[in-house]
C-alpha cells in the first residue's frame, strides 16, 4: 500500500516537475577567455507562428546576452507569408546583433518563405548542393492564386523581395524572378549571381570568413572570428505552440486522484477489519440450529450464518431461537457461549 502511494505521488509529482523543466531551454555555456558567443537557432521544416516565436526569444537573447551573432541554420520547404514577414522584420530590426542565414545542410532548401529569410540576413550563406528559390505566393494547399488576389499577392511579395535584395546589394533581379517565375538555383549558382555571400561545408567556416563584414543595413560590424556556437534549441511551447504549464494541473490531479485512491483503499481496508470477522468478535447472535459439542450447529450473526461450536464442551447445548455471543475464530467456524443480558441497575443503587 505504502509504495503504491509513493510510486502514485511520484508520478504526478514527475509529470509537473518534467513539464516545468521542458519549458526551460538549456543555460548559456561558460564563453571562452574575451571570445564571442554566436547563438544558433535551427530551423527545420515549415515556417509558422512557432518560428516566429522561437526566432523571436532568441534574437531577444542574443542581443540581451551581447552575442557576436544570432546564426539561422535553415532548411524548409516554406510557409506562411505571415509568419514570413514577421520573421523578416525581428531579423531587420535585430538592431544590436548580426543575423546570418546559413542555409544547411547539404541537400537542404530555402524554397518559398526560406528565400524571403535569405534575403533579410545581414549575412547570407549555403552549404554545397543546397538550393533557393520558388519563391510564388500559393494557396494553402499549393495551388496557385487567381485573379486579381493571386496579382496583389505576387507584386506585394515581389516588393518586399526586391526591397530586401536591393538593401543589402544582392541579385534583386533574380529575386523578383524567385517570386514571379519560381526561379530556383543552387549553392553555386547563387554564390555567383551574387544572391549570397558565401557557400562553404560548415558554420564555422561561414563565421571566419563574415568575421569584418558589416551589415548592410545596420551600424554593426561582424565580429565571429573563433566564436562559440550556443545551441539554442525549442523549447516546449515554441516545439508544441501551447503552453506546457497547461499540463500542469493535470500532472497535480493526477497525484491528488492517486492520494484519494489509496485513501479509499486505505480506508476500505480498515472498514474489513472492523466489519470483517475480527469484527464479529463480541457480536451477538441467534441459534439456527442446536450447538453442542458433539454436533455442531448454526448461528446468523452479522447477516450471516455461520458454523459454530461452544466453548466450553461442558455446557449446556444452545437451543434454537436463543442468543450467543461470538468469541473466538476457529478456522472458518465461529466459537460461542450462551449470552447472559446483564442485569440492570437502578439510578439509586
Amino acid at each position: 500500500m505504502k509504495s503504491y502511494l509513493y510510486y502514485s505521488l511520484a508520478l504526478g509529482l514527475a509529470l509537473s516537475l518534467a513539464v516545468l523543466l521542458a519549458n526551460v531551454h538549456p543555460a548559456s555555456p561558460a564563453a571562452q577567455e574575451d571570445g564571442p558567443e554566436v547563438y544558433v537557432a535551427e530551423v527545420d521544416g515549415e515556417i509558422d507562428g512557432q518560428v516566429t516565436d522561437y526566432l523571436e526569444r532568441v534574437i531577444s537573447e542574443a542581443e540581451e546576452d551581447d552575442a557576436a551573432a544570432v546564426a539561422i541554420r535553415l532548411d524548409t520547404p516554406g510557409g506562411s507569408l505571415t509568419a514570413t514577414q514577421d520573421i523578416v522584420e525581428l531579423i531587420s530590426n535585430a538592431g544590436e546583433v548580426p543575423v546570418v542565414v546559413y542555409v544547411a545542410p547539404h541537400a537542404a532548401q530555402a524554397a518559398s518563405a526560406g528565400t524571403f529569410l535569405l534575403m533579410a540576413s545581414d549575412v547570407a550563406a549555403m552549404s554545397p548542393g543546397s538550393t533557393t528559390g520558388a519563391a510564388t505566393p500559393v494557396g494553402p494547399g499549393g495551388q496557385d492564386i487567381p485573379g486579381d488576389i493571386g496579382n496583389k499577392a505576387t507584386n506585394d511579395a515581389v516588393a518586399l523581395i526586391t526591397g530586401l535584395a536591393e538593401a543589402r546589394d544582392r541579385n534583386a533581379e533574380w529575386a523578383e524572378e524567385a517570386v514571379r517565375d519560381a526561379a530556383s538555383v543552387n549553392a553555386e549558382e547563387a554564390l555567383d549571381m551574387d544572391i549570397v555571400e558565401y557557400v562553404e561545408p560548415d558554420l564555422e567556416t561561414v563565421l571566419e570568413e563574415a568575421d569584418g563584414d558589416a551589415a548592410p543595413t545596420k551600424e554593426l560590424t561582424l565580429q565571429t572570428a573563433d566564436a562559440t556556437l550556443v545551441d539554442q534549441p525549442q523549447t516546449f511551447s515554441e516545439d508544441w505552440g501551447f503552453s506546457p504549464y497547461l499540463l500542469i494541473i493535470p500532472g497535480i490531479l493526477l497525484g491528488l486522484g492517486s492520494i484519494g485512491l489509496v485513501i479509499a483503499s486505505v480506508r476500505s481496508h480498515q472498514q474489513e477489519i472492523s466489519t470483517g470477522r475480527e469484527g464479529m468478535i463480541g457480536k451477538i447472535g441467534e441459534v439456527r440450529t442446536t450447538i453442542s459439542q458433539n454436533a455442531p450447529g448454526q448461528i446468523f450473526v452479522h447477516g450471516e450464518l455461520w458454523r459454530a461450536y461452544p466453548e466450553d464442551p461442558d455446557d449446556a447445548p444452545l437451543d434454537p431461537d436463543t442468543e450467543a455471543e461470538v468469541v473466538e475464530w476457529r478456522r472458518n467456524s465461529v466459537i460461542v457461549r450462551p449470552h447472559e443480558e446483564k442485569p440492570k441497575t437502578s439510578k439509586g443503587s
